[in-house]
C-alpha cells in the first residue's frame, strides 16, 4: 500500500495524469494503453499499477480533479442557490465541457459516458451541499434533496453538451438565460417547508 502523501508518491501521481492527458490531446482514449501511459510518465507498469486500478480509475480522478479544482470558493461556501451561483454553475459546466470535449479528443463512447456521469454526480454533490447548509431548504428529508439535485445538476449538463454540440459556444449570455430560468423556475416548485 503506497503512503498517498508521500511526496515521492504524490510526484508520480502528477506524472502519471500529466503523461495521461497528454495522450488524450494525441490520441484516442481506447487507443491509449497503461503502457503508452508508463512510458509517457518514464515510470514502468508495475508502478503505474501501484497508483491506479486501471486507464478507467484515473480517468475518473482526472475529471473529479479537474472539475472541483474549477468550482469558485463563493460557490462552494454558498448558502443557497441564487441566480448567480446558478450562473456560476452553469458557466464553470461550460467551460470544463469545452475543455474536455474540445481539447481532449472524446472520440470513446466508453470514456464520454465516465466523464458525463462524473460530472453529472459532482454537480449533484454540489447542489445538495448547497441546498442543505443554506436556512432548513430540504433539509428534513435528505433523499427528496438528492433527487431535486440529480435533476437539477442533469439539466445544467445536458443543456451546456447540448450548447457546445449545436456550436453556440461563444454565446454564453444565451446559455444562462436559457437556463437559469429553468432551473431557478424548477425549484420553486418544491416545498422547502420541513413540515411536508
Amino acid at each position: 500500500m503506497v503512503n498517498q502523501q508521500d511526496p515521492r508518491v504524490l510526484r508520480t501521481r502528477q506524472l502519471i495524469r500529466e503523461a495521461f492527458r497528454e495522450l488524450l490531446r494525441s490520441k484516442g482514449f481506447d487507443s491509449i494503453t497503461i503502457n503508452d501511459i508508463a512510458q509517457r510518465a518514464t515510470i514502468n507498469r508495475a508502478t503505474f499499477y501501484a497508483h491506479y486500478v486501471d486507464k478507467y480509475a484515473l480517468l475518473e480522478e482526472i475529471t473529479e480533479q479537474t472539475f472541483r479544482e474549477m468550482i469558485p470558493n463563493e460557490v462552494m461556501d454558498a448558502l443557497e442557490l441564487t441566480d448567480e451561483i446558478c450562473d456560476q454553475l452553469i458557466l464553470l459546466t461550460h467551460l470544463y465541457i469545452i475543455d474536455f470535449y474540445q481539447i481532449c479528443r472524446i472520440d470513446s463512447k466508453s470514456m464520454a459516458t465516465i466523464v458525463d456521469e462524473k460530472i453529472k454526480k459532482m454537480l449533484q454533490q454540489t447542489i445538495v451541499s448547497i441546498l442543505l447548509r443554506g436556512g432548513n431548504f430540504y433539509r428534513a428529508d435528505h433523499y427528496h434533496t438528492e433527487i431535486i439535485s440529480a435533476m437539477t445538476g442533469s439539466a445544467i449538463y445536458g443543456a451546456t453538451l447540448h450548447w457546445l454540440t449545436v456550436g453556440k459556444i461563444d454565446r454564453t449570455d444565451l446559455l444562462l438565460n436559457i437556463v437559469r430560468p429553468y432551473v431557478m423556475n424548477g425549484l420553486k416548485l418544491y416545498p422547502n417547508d420541513s413540515s411536508q
